[in-house]
C-alpha cells in the first residue's frame, strides 16, 4: 500500500521539445531528485508543434510541477503562459516552465546558465569585453542577453541568415545602450576580420555537431589573447575547440552551459539547492552513454 502511495503522490517534471529522442536532461535532473531524496521523476514528453497547446494544458490538467522547453518551442509557448519573468521576457524566450495553482510562469536559465560555465569553466568575465558571436537563433539571444548585462564592451554578430542577425543585434542595441553592436556580413573574410580583433569567441550554432563540418572561422583567426566558447557539448571536441586548444587557448564546449541552465530550473522546480557535483556527474555519465 506504502509503494502505491508513493507512486500516486510522484510529483511529475519533464522536458518538452521536437525532436527528443537525445535529450540528456533526465539524466541529471533525476539524478538530483534520487540525491536529495525527492518522490520525482522528470520525464521527456516529445511535443510536435501542432501539439503544443494542448500538451500544456494537458500537463497543466495533470499537476505538473515544471517543465524544460527546447527547440522548436522556446518562442510559441510564450503565448500559452500565465506570465513570464522580466529576464525571459526581455530574451523573447522561454526553457523553464513552472505550474502552480493551476498557473504557469515562464523563466529562461539558458543565459544564466551560458555565464556561469563562461565564468567558472573558461575563468572568463565580458565585462569591458568584445564579443564575436556566430549563430543568432534561440540560444544566441539568451547568450547575447546575458553578455550586453555583464557589461561586454561591443557584439558582433553573424549568422548565414543575415536578417537574423541584423534583428539579434538590433534588439540587443536597443535594450543595452553601452553596448555596442554591429551585424557582420556571412563571408569568410569579414568574420576572420572580426574574430581577430574579439576577446571571446562565441559559437552558437550548430556547427560542428556533425560529422564533416569544418571550424566555423579560418584557424588564422584564432589569435593567443582570444577565448573560445562552443554551445556544442556532443561531441566534446568540435572542430573549433581542436583547432583552439591546438594554439593553448581557453576553449570550453557547451556541457557547462546545460549543466548549469539544469541547475538553475531545479531549483525554481523544487525551491531547493540543486546538488551540482551529483548533476555533473550524472551528466558527464549520459555524455560518454550517447557517444
Amino acid at each position: 500500500m506504502r509503494s502505491e502511495k508513493t507512486k500516486a503522490n510522484t510529483a511529475i517534471y519533464g522536458i518538452i521539445g521536437f525532436p527528443l529522442k537525445h535529450t540528456l536532461s533526465p539524466h541529471f535532473q533525476n539524478a538530483a531528485f534520487a540525491c536529495l531524496g525527492l518522490n520525482a521523476r522528470y520525464i521527456p514528453f516529445e511535443t510536435a508543434p501542432s501539439c503544443l497547446r494542448g500538451v500544456m494544458r494537458s500537463l497543466n490538467a495533470l499537476g505538473a510541477r515544471g517543465i524544460n522547453v527546447t527547440i522548436p518551442h522556446k518562442q510559441a509557448v510564450l503565448g500559452l503562459l500565465d506570465s513570464v519573468s522580466p529576464e525571459a521576457k526581455g530574451i523573447g524566450a522561454v526553457n523553464t516552465v513552472v505550474f502552480k495553482g493551476g498557473k504557469t510562469k515562464g523563466y529562461n536559465t539558458d543565459g544564466e546558465g551560458f555565464i556561469r560555465s563562461l565564468k567558472s569553466d573558461l575563468k572568463f568575465d565580458p565585462k569591458g569585453k568584445a564579443v564575436f558571436l556566430f549563430g543568432c537563433g534561440g540560444a544566441a539571444q539568451a547568450i547575447a542577453f546575458v553578455l550586453a548585462r555583464e557589461g561586454a564592451r561591443s557584439i558582433a554578430f553573424a549568422d548565414l541568415d543575415e536578417r537574423r542577425a541584423k534583428a539579434l543585434s538590433s534588439k540587443i542595441g536597443k535594450v543595452f545602450r553601452k553596448c555596442a553592436v554591429k551585424n557582420v556580413p556571412f563571408s569568410a573574410s569579414r568574420i576572420e576580420k572580426e574574430v581577430l580583433v574579439s576577446d571571446l569567441l562565441v559559437n552558437a550554432s550548430p556547427v560542428g555537431m556533425h560529422k564533416g563540418d569544418h571550424c566555423i572561422v579560418s584557424p588564422k583567426a584564432l589569435h593567443r589573447k582570444l577565448a573560445v566558447y562552443d554551445i556544442v557539448y556532443n561531441p566534446p571536441a568540435t572542430p573549433l575547440i581542436r583547432e583552439a586548444k591546438k594554439r593553448g587557448l581557453k576553449a570550453a564546449n557547451g556541457l557547462g552551459m546545460l549543466l548549469y541552465q539544469g541547475v538553475l530550473s531545479f531549483e525554481l522546480f523544487t525551491g531547493k539547492k540543486a546538488p551540482v557535483a551529483v548533476m555533473r556527474g550524472a551528466l558527464k555519465k549520459a555524455v560518454k552513454c550517447c557517444r
